[in-house]
């Protein structure tokens, strides 16, 4: 996949001291000429954060906003532009992370910040680019790359709630080869998730939270124009969780376990002074399980497993480049309940894509369409066509139309109990009007878009199944900023949105109308001081539960430099001690402290 230009990218940033996007395309494009409202966190707006995992990062960006069943570990749902999880593609370097179970869910609660480079988010529709799931948008990680100069580091934190952390890695590039190691360890013995006021028969014991992960990423130049790569990630996340309700007693333990495991074998080529190529092959796995002992002891399994062969070609012509390709998916499920097979099956998913990027004077046009050949479901065409028109060097005016797709998951399909063979795909499609401003270190963005998505897949509490039962339409104005002052760095964002169940006229359940956040980060010389502030309006709960009501986060970090190598940095999470709720029941993390120190040494 273009992912595999990742390392070139890196070094015509370098080169032009532009950031480089890749998802938006599938091919390397200047930040600033990107048609999708796209924004990029790097390395250093990841270590200015302080923050440990996945969707902590992403609430801080515009249009994303995510439920919690309780502290760190807990389940976590992402929203993206009033999408919910199932209809936002996640991509690590490229592979899908995507489940197959009857929960919806990502598992973003697991991907730990230290093993990652950078991310891209790219909203609205662009399964024309990605395939199914891009409704909301998409969602790419890049984890550590082995280029440059050989550096070794290592850093150790602890804090509230015994929370413990230390990660190690090194990467660098010798002669021909490239190397990027990393491990990497969590552990907190948590709140407890449940809130006992709101909830029945909830064990009150806290619900602690264990991570253990790494990651390899070697690759090896061939010759000057071909490479050959292999990757590989782990991430094994252990959590304490609470299910209160009239089956569970208080003296009720439960545990589980998510296990991520990614290994791709990749190959990137030049075939002609126009003509480059990537070859990948991926094999991801995904293992839930989750053990329930008490008065009403079981044990549930579910595997989602995806091999995927991607091939990709790119010509750079003259303002243009064309891109085409195929991908090839085996998907798989396995379920089971107290060791009783519940769900075992497979379904092959191939796919044809192609694109055009133009850019001349004053213009700029991205034209992409893809047709998805999905088992045992009707095919789907998708289409991103997006215009861009520069009124002078800081003023662009874009628009765009798209079509997407979502097909449910082999749960939803053939679970025993609530499956449904019948389920079609939702599709949805995007009209978006938007007006970009860039100069020097500065990028300010506004969009306005209309999303409508139909036969949506939810579950029926009628039939006792999952079902296209509605029509649901968000539009709204998201608006996000970069940019440098001096020695200030900010960014904000603000999102303005309606998401509305047609078929009711009632507002999506948690997801909020208003969004809002900022981002400063403060150099003193030796000594960096950064805040972040975001908010988040009220919003409905599932049916029967009383709505959510607004909250405001504040967070606070510094950072000061002892040597060249060593660092001492600290934090405080959640600094006004809000007492928020994400999802009605279920508690979130109070006011935390952490401090820690890093190393980084360059031969």
């Amino acid at each position: 996949m273009a992912v595999l230009s990742l390392a070139s990218g890196a070094v015509l940033a370098q080169t032009t001291g532009a950031e480089v996007v890749i998802t938006a395309s599938r091919t390397e494009q200047i930040l600033t000429d990107v048609l999708p409202h796209t924004t990029v966190l790097g390395r250093d707006a990841i270590e200015q954060s302080q923050v440990l995992d996945l969707p902590t990062l992403l609430s801080r960006e515009a249009g994303f906003q995510f439920t919690q069943t309780g502290g760190r570990g807990g389940q976590a749902t992402a929203f993206l532009r009033g999408a919910a999880s199932l209809q936002v593609l996640v991509l690590v370097d490229g592979v899908p992370v995507t489940k197959q179970d009857t929960t919806g869910a990502v598992s973003l609660e697991h991907i730990m910040l230290d093993q990652v480079d950078r991310i891209e988010i790219v909203r609205g529709n662009v399964s024309a680019i990605h395939g199914s799931g891009a409704v909301g948008g998409v969602i790419q990680v890049f984890t550590r790359q082995g280029q440059g100069q050989p550096t070794v580091y290592a850093s150790a934190e602890r804090g509230s709630q015994g929370t413990q952390r230390w990660n190690a890695g090194t990467h660098g590039a010798v002669g021909p080869m490239a190397y990027a190691v990393f491990v990497g360890r969590l552990r907190t013995d948590g709140i407890n998730a449940a809130h006992l006021s709101q909830t029945t028969n909830a064990n009150p014991d806290t619900d602690g939270y264990r991570n253990n992960n790494h990651a390899l990423n070697l690759s090896y130049k061939l010759s000057p124009d071909h490479k050959l790569g292999v990757r590989s990630t782990h991430s094994k996340g252990l959590f304490d969780y609470d299910v209160p309700g009239s089956f569970s007693v208080p003296s009720d333990v439960h545990q589980g376990r998510t296990q991520l495991d990614s290994h791709t074998l990749y190959w990137s080529g030049r075939l002609g002074p126009l003509w480059s190529s990537h070859l990948n092959f991926s094999d991801a796995r995904e293992r839930n399980d989750t053990a329930t002992v008490g008065g009403y002891s079981f044990t549930t399994q579910a595997q989602t497993r995806t091999r995927m062969l991607s091939w990709t070609h790119q010509w750079d012509l003259p303002s243009m480049v064309l891109t085409a390709g195929l991908d090839q998916q085996t998907q798989g499920i396995d379920m089971a309940t107290d060791g009783v097979s519940g769900l075992s099956r497979k379904r092959k998913a191939h796919a044809f894509f192609g694109g055009v990027v133009y850019k001349r004077s004053a213009h700029n046009l991205q034209f992409n369409l893809r047709r998805d050949d999905v088992q045992d479901l009707s095919a789907k065409d998708s289409v991103y066509l997006g215009y861009g028109y520069d009124l002078n060097a800081q003023w662009k005016l874009i628009a765009s139309h798209a079509t997407a797709f979502n097909v449910p998951p082999l749960g939803y399909l053939f679970d025993p109990y609530s499956g449904n063979p019948s389920l079609r795909p939702e599709t949805a499609n995007t009209q978006e009007v938007g007006v970009q401003w860039a100069q020097g270190p500065h990028r300010l963005r506004s969009t306005w878009f209309s999303t409508l998505t139909k036969d949506l897949l939810l579950y029926d509490m009628g039939s006792f199944q999952f079902s296209n039962v509605s029509r649901v339409k968000n539009q709204g104005l998201e608006t996000s900023y970069s940019g440098r002052f001096h020695m200030t760095d900010l960014r904000a964002s603000l999102s303005l949105q309606d998401p509305v169940n047609e078929a009711t006229g009632q507002q999506l359940v948690r997801r909020a109308k208003t969004l809002a956040s900022v981002s400063v980060s403060q150099s003193l010389g030796l000594l960096s001081l950064g805040g972040n502030l975001r908010y988040t309006s009220a919003r409905p709960d599932i049916e029967g539960k009383p709505a959510l009501t607004s909250n405001t986060l504040l967070d606070l970090t510094a950072r000061y430099s002892l040597s060249r190598d060593w660092t001492l940095f600290g934090r405080v999470e959640n600094a006004t001690d809000s007492r928020y709720q994400t999802a009605y029941g279920y508690n979130q993390l109070p006011r935390t402290t952490m401090l820690g120190l890093s190393w980084k040494m360059k031969r």
